[in-house]
């Protein structure tokens, strides 16, 4: 099966985790683990840097294995797996 999980992805998970953890009325913020191998992670990485980046000079510098990414009610951790 090919990797897909990117940004759109991961922005779609965490908004219809975080509105269904609100709608059922948990107030304690949540934390998604999601474990991927060290090349998925490239790709994760690289594709959240450059569509959320606001500066064209700056330069990628890789994440240290692992990147957060926030919503409302949850916290989305990407990880290698070790």
């Amino acid at each position: 099966m090919e990797f897909k999980f990117g940004t759109m992805s991961i922005y779609e998970l965490g908004q219809f985790i975080s509105d269904k953890l609100h709608d059922d009325g948990v107030n304690e913020r949540a934390v998604l683990t999601v474990y991927v191998n060290t090349d998925e992670f490239k790709k994760v990485d690289e594709d959240l840097y450059y569509r959320n980046r606001t500066d064209e000079k700056q330069e990628f510098v890789p994440s240290d294995g692992e990147i957060i990414v926030n919503f409302d009610n949850v916290k989305i951790l990407i990880k290698v797996k070790s």
